[in-house]
């Protein structure tokens, strides 16, 4: 009770400033036009005043506003209230469903959620959303790369291709292709790893996108997973630099086509290391390129006819 007094006395002392004594708070008041420039400033005062950009007129010596801007006085354009929504900004990766402000019978203001509001199509579209998301973050994807794979998971919803598949491979195909298209591809069997679906069915699902999208993805080239691959099993520079002109020599005479491109782009670190005479397993690369040890071998074996000439 004492609490609501005093601030409501502080309040009425607040605007019941004295017209002899002008003060900052009153600049709101005061028209830029009919400012009065011989006064002297109530804070210094000085008699030195310039007027900003924004109409304003303030002191030069202290800085003290004495006018107000220009404000815009009309009736601003807002969202009637019993449709306003409030919540978080919305994200492609997420269903935003937020909540709403409503009145009930008795006029009452309530908060509702929508939630529990959501039809079949998006209650589908926010489970396989969760799945993408959890997905790009195993895969410790960018949130650029995410927001565009989510994108294109929402299209293919749209266009009536999760029919027919799982929504966790319908996900994972959409973060597979998005990452090829901007040249920083994951290795199929890794996100067949960090997914609860296998393989085959990430494939076929890969495959409806491109063909129903008429998407043209270049194979990945070696190149793509060099330093990826080198900064998981801490390779040093001078390995990762010899790599590059290894894998340079090696596409320009086609000796990757057809081949695994993360056979190859291990196989090519595995011959730098032994160039540079840093100690690497051929199993520690080809577990961190998502191949067998035995692709590693044969893409090693092309590798070796390179090391002399590149």
């Amino acid at each position: 009770m004492f609490s609501h007094q005093q601030s409501t006395a502080e309040r009425v002392e607040s605007e019941t400033t004295s017209a002899d004594e002008p003060s900052i708070r009153d600049a709101d008041e005061v028209s830029a036009d009919d400012f009065d420039t011989t006064s002297s400033c109530v804070e210094c005062g000085e008699q030195s005043f310039t007027r900003s950009n924004a109409g304003e007129w303030y002191c030069d010596t202290c800085g003290a506003v004495h006018t107000g801007t220009e404000l815009e006085r009309s009736e601003p354009g807002w969202t009637p209230r019993e449709q306003r929504r409030t919540g978080p900004a919305g994200s492609v990766t997420r269903v935003s469903v937020g909540t709403k402000i409503g009145h009930n019978s008795g006029g009452e203001a309530f908060w509702a959620q929508y939630n529990n509001r959501l039809n079949h199509e998006n209650r589908t579209l926010r489970h396989g959303l969760r799945e993408l998301r959890a997905l790009a973050n195993a895969l410790e994807a960018t949130e650029t790369l995410t927001e565009q794979s989510a994108y294109r998971f929402r299209r293919a919803a749209d266009e009536g291709l999760l029919v027919g598949h799982s929504l966790e491979a319908m996900a994972a195909a959409c973060v597979h292709v998005t990452a090829r298209e901007h040249h920083v591809p994951f290795p199929l069997n890794q996100i067949a790893d960090a997914s609860p679906v296998d393989l085959d069915n990430i494939k076929t699902a890969v495959s409806k996108l491109l063909r129903e999208f008429d998407l043209q993805v270049a194979p990945p080239l070696p190149t793509a997973f060099l330093e990826r691959f080198a900064s998981a099993v801490d390779l040093p520079n001078e390995v990762r630099r010899r790599a590059v002109q290894l894998a340079d020599a090696l596409i320009e005479d086609g000796a990757h086509v057809g081949q695994s491109p993360t056979g190859v782009a291990a196989a090519i670190l595995y011959g730098a290391a032994k160039e540079c005479g840093v100690e690497i397993t051929q199993e520690e690369l080809a577990s961190v390129a998502f191949v067998s040890i035995v692709t590693l071998s044969r893409q090693w074996q092309t590798v070796q006819t390179y090391l002399d000439k590149a």
